[in-house]
């Protein structure tokens, strides 16, 4: 490339040369150059010609004519001088060509030469255009440095984005090589279901105040990791199922929760796409959701999150919930004996001498105990209620009526809000050495016969050999041995 320059071509073995000095001149704003051009004739022999009309000369491809002087002398004569603008390249560049022809007309040792000409192609000085431009990865809501490379250091430079639906300017006509930009945190609005995307960058190259070119390049913008989803609150309602809405607390296996997220909230665009509760041995994807019976006492907290539709997650909120421990009554002991209406135990006695270990759960006092005695015949089928209630660990009696010659079932009851249970006793009639059943059926051992066949209520030892026909019940278990067993019952209830 080159701002000026000659070239030429001749006629009479170089005697006589027409020789082309041309100059560049830029006009930056309008991408123009132009172009100079003096035309010489250049002769060592004498030459006596007259004024020429019929020269042209062509640059860039427009030609036009000129006038040349007389000549009648050796040297160097300048025939004219012509101009020429040319419009580059967008980018700045340009190639032309100039091409010469003078009207020589004349004959030279007996040979005529009507012309002269000469012709070259020449790069021209490029004409500085757009700058260029580079920008890392962005964060929204923090600076990030625009570096401009000027194309020539009088230009100046405006910088505009576009993202998504938004655009704007960052700076304009600035003289500064790098530029800081803080991305709106609100350009995240983009993004609602990304953490980040692109957009494009435009540096627009004035000089002056004529803009001489512009480039763009891509930019990506990413969404701050700040920028999660929000809930307000996680809280936590009483299902009281069977437990008194009066007491007012959570009970443990009788009383539920539900648990709800409140105020969920996306940032910046994005949507709640999911949500989670856990706790106390549950969890759950809904919003809200009911547990099942709370099986353990004490604090219990549950966690929830919720996630948005860039897959980020909320700062987890939580709430605790107090659970009362809750067992259902229980017997430890119980034990009955008949005795006199002052409750001292004797065998022949018409009362029942009780006492009950038991325990419930008082639920922060609010729970309550309900005890309850009965009796009847163990013969009989219905029960009597004993209208005798009675604490725990503490001997009471009851009855008056019951016979020496039956023995009784006696049963005792717990009922708390949630749970009724009960166990039965046996009260054994008197205590005698041996007795008859009237009629003859029945013979008893250490108590008052009461049913046909022999009943023994007494520690028995055998010395001797037993022989069993049939079968024999031990606890309850029915178990057959051969009609003569010599042995112990011990040993052949084991059997």
């Amino acid at each position: 490339m080159a701002s000026s320059g000659s070239f030429s071509g001749s006629i009479c073995s170089g005697h006589y040369v027409l020789r082309i000095d041309w100059s560049q001149a830029q006009n930056v704003s309008a991408n123009t150059s132009t172009i100079t051009a003096k035309i010489y004739l250049v002769n060592d022999w004498r030459l006596d010609i007259g004024a020429r009309t019929a020269n042209t000369i062509s640059i860039g491809g427009t030609s036009q004519g000129f006038t040349s002087p007389a000549v009648t002398t050796t040297g160097e004569h300048l025939l004219n001088t012509v101009t020429q603008t040319v419009t580059h390249e967008s980018d700045g560049s340009k190639s032309i060509s100039i091409s010469a022809v003078f009207s020589f007309a004349a004959t030279i040792s007996g040979t005529y030469y009507s012309t002269i000409s000469a012709s070259a192609n020449i790069t021209l000085d490029s004409i500085p255009r757009a700058s260029d431009v580079s920008m890392p990865t962005g964060t929204m809501g923090s600076s990030v440095a625009i570096t401009i490379t000027p194309a020539s250091s009088s230009f100046t430079h405006t910088l505009t984005y576009t993202f998504g639906s938004l655009s704007g300017t960052i700076s304009t006509k600035t003289t500064a090589t790098t530029v800081n930009w803080t991305p709106a945190l609100t350009m995240a609005n983009q993004l609602p279901n990304a953490t980040s995307g692109t957009g494009t960058l435009k540096c627009t190259t004035y000089s002056g105040s004529t803009a001489v070119g512009s480039k763009s390049i891509t930019i990506t913008l990413k969404v701050p990791t700040t920028v999660v989803p929000s809930l307000t609150s996680l809280t936590a309602a009483r299902v009281d199922g069977t437990v008194p809405s009066s007491w007012g607390i959570y009970v443990q296996t009788k009383s539920k929760a539900t648990l709800t997220i409140n105020g969920a909230a996306g940032s910046y665009g994005s949507t709640i796409t999911g949500y989670s509760i856990t706790g106390g041995g549950f969890s759950s994807t809904s919003s809200s959701f009911t547990t099942g019976y709370l099986n353990t006492s004490g604090t219990i907290t549950f966690t929830a999150t919720v996630t948005d539709s860039r897959g980020r997650t909320s700062a987890a909120k939580t709430v605790s919930i107090s659970v009362v421990a809750y067992s259902a009554p229980s017997f430890a002991s119980y034990l009955s004996q008949r005795c006199n209406s002052s409750g001292t135990v004797t065998n022949d006695g018409t009362y029942v001498r009780g006492l009950v270990d038991f325990t419930y759960s008082s639920c922060s006092s609010k729970n309550t105990i309900t005890t309850a005695t009965y009796y009847k015949k163990s013969s009989a089928t219905s029960w009597t209620n004993a209208s005798k209630a009675f604490s725990d660990n503490t001997a009471f009696t009851f009855g008056g009526s019951l016979t020496t010659e039956s023995s009784y079932d006696i049963k005792y009851t717990l009922t708390d809000a949630f749970t009724t249970i009960s166990v039965i006793d046996t009260v054994s009639t008197a205590s005698v050495v041996m007795d008859f059943k009237a009629g003859g059926t029945g013979v008893a051992i250490g108590k008052v016969a009461e049913n046909s066949g022999f009943d023994v209520d007494m520690s028995t030892e055998f010395r001797s050999t037993v022989k069993i026909d049939g079968t024999a019940t031990f606890g309850g278990d029915v178990v057959g041995i051969p009609h003569s067993y010599y042995g112990t019952c011990a040993t052949a209830a084991s059997t």
